[in-house]
């Protein structure tokens, strides 16, 4: 009988360890964390995949005048040098992988050159000889190719099409005299820029660029400058605007 009640106490002490073993491996693995995930980067508001489409309008201007006057505070004449600048530039890029973008550009540019010779002083007013120059308009356009890290962008873009009417440069007309506004060569006809972005809004930023242009003129309206001579021109100029992310 003592033997009977003995087996029995036994394999119901067996069965109640392996219930609270049971219980506590549960509870065990309820509190043991899952498996580590590794945490997805946050989100790269200046690469992000849905940033293909970029626009960019940028405004630059530039004035230079000299004068010479019998004495400080005297009667205006005719500048010597006056030289007045302003130019408006569009761009669209589509981004073709994370940290490059090409797209199409405009330029366009407007302004006055004008320069003279100092001859001396007549009845106490300074005298202006030799005046030549007038306004100016220039378009290009052309596919860019840009390499942009964050906020940092190098661009280069070649200026496929580009004409200038330029009334100063009335030296250097065809060979039967035609003033025609001057075409670019496409050969050299190229512009380089790094550009800041800084943004102010969701999908607004503002652009600071310093731009390079070189290009070369052959001809007026299709007809070779005189005796084929080559007109070149260069400029740096710092621009500021404004960029949209779309």
């Amino acid at each position: 009988m003592h033997f009977a009640t003995l087996i029995v106490t036994l394999a119901f002490a067996s069965t109640a360890s392996a219930q609270l073993e049971g219980e506590a491996e549960s509870a065990q693995t309820a509190q043991t964390p899952a498996s580590h995930t590794p945490a997805v980067d946050e989100e790269d508001t200046w690469h992000r995949d849905s940033e293909r489409l970029r626009v960019d309008f940028l405004l630059g201007y530039s004035a230079f005048e000299q004068q010479v006057k019998s004495e400080i505070g005297g009667v205006s004449v005719e500048p010597l040098v006056q030289d007045r600048a302003l130019e408006l530039s569009l761009s669209a890029t589509y981004g073709l992988w994370k940290y490059i973008r090409a797209g199409l550009f405009l330029q366009l540019d407007v302004g006055t050159r004008r320069f003279a010779r100092f001859e001396g002083l007549s009845d106490g007013e300074p005298l202006i000889s030799e005046s030549t120059g007038g306004r100016y308009r220039e378009f290009w356009i052309g596919p860019l190719l840009r390499f942009q890290w964050r906020g940092l962008a190098a661009e280069v873009g070649w200026g496929a099409f580009g004409v200038r009417s330029d009334r100063a440069r009335n030296d250097l007309p065809t060979e039967d005299g035609g003033l025609a506004p001057l075409r670019t060569t496409p050969r050299v006809a190229w512009h380089f820029a790094l550009s800041g972005y800084v943004p102010v809004h969701v999908h607004i930023d503002v652009v600071f660029r310093v731009q390079y242009r070189i290009r070369y003129y052959e001809d007026r309206g299709g007809e070779d400058l005189r005796e084929g001579v080559a007109h070149g021109t260069q400029n740096l100029s710092p621009t500021v605007g404004v960029s949209w992310r779309l």
